[in-house]
């Protein structure tokens, strides 16, 4: 047990050490993770991938991050281990010049990279290497029924179980969902009623009465392909979300 303690007080301390060469406020990004979403947006421009830093402004903040590098196993040869669930962190108030983290038992090998792919134990702590509590920040795993994909959607999942925080980012706009201050979904009423926009580039149009097109008069394996079909099924086209669209895009290309 004090050993296991000691080993957990080196890391934290060597971890400190390095974030204080860090003046900015932000979140470090430890080794052999990689960033997924930051308040809800991929890519964001504030990541500096050399430093591995995300540039905060004081405040309430969400990282998302998932472990995944390339590890040598028992024959030498290097081989990608990768987890099957992210890990969310809630940010709940960081301060300025603070750099929040957490430190984790390394893996040195293939093996140990594939247990602790199982495991992922972490301790959130800032650049003085104060252990966070509860109220300061903390963590959990995102896990799905649908195991390890390649096509999950993170920020869709969040939002899905009312955990996302995304004060700039816009959710399913083609339904005017949006997320306020506090992360909470909130959909906007108008005088005229439910107002639906579209995104440029994104819709489909629908089939006219004098349309000549051959879907009006082909008869399928399941029937006649009428234009009424063809514009309910534009219609639910343009009323999905993007993920929605690209998933239903990428069905009919390989049909």
């Amino acid at each position: 047990m004090l050993k296991k303690t000691l080993k957990y007080s080196v890391l934290a301390l060597s971890t400190a050490i390095t974030l204080n060469a860090y003046a900015d406020t932000g979140f470090k990004v430890p080794v052999h993770y990689n960033l997924e979403l930051v308040d809800g947006v991929s890519d964001p421009s504030n990541y500096s991938r050399f430093s591995r830093m995300v540039t905060l402004t004081p405040g309430k903040h969400q990282i998302v991050v998932t472990f995944k590098d390339t590890f040598k196993g028992s024959s030498g040869d290097a081989r990608m281990v990768q987890s099957l669930d992210p890990i969310v962190i809630d940010i709940e108030n960081i301060k300025n010049d603070e750099v929040i983290t957490f430190d984790y038992a390394k893996p040195l090998n293939e093996k140990q990279a594939d247990s602790y792919a199982h495991k992922q134990k972490v301790n959130l702590i800032n650049n003085t290497g104060k252990a966070l509590s509860s109220s300061e920040a903390s963590y959990f795993i995102l896990t799905s029924d649908k195991g390890f994909s390649l096509l999950r959607d993170y920020r869709q999942e969040l939002q899905s179980l009312n955990r996302l925080y995304a004060p700039s980012y816009t959710l399913n706009q083609n339904n005017g969902l949006q997320m306020t201050e506090n992360g909470a979904p909130t959909i906007k009423a108008t005088d005229g009623g439910y107002q639906q926009t579209e995104q440029q580039g994104l819709a489909l149009q629908p089939m006219g009465s004098t349309d000549t097109s051959a879907m009006s008069t082909t008869r399928t394996a399941g029937g006649v392909a009428s234009a009424a079909d063809y514009n309910n099924l534009v219609k639910l086209y343009n009323q999905a979300d993007d993920a929605t669209k690209l998933k239903f895009v990428k069905y009919v290309m390989s049909h």
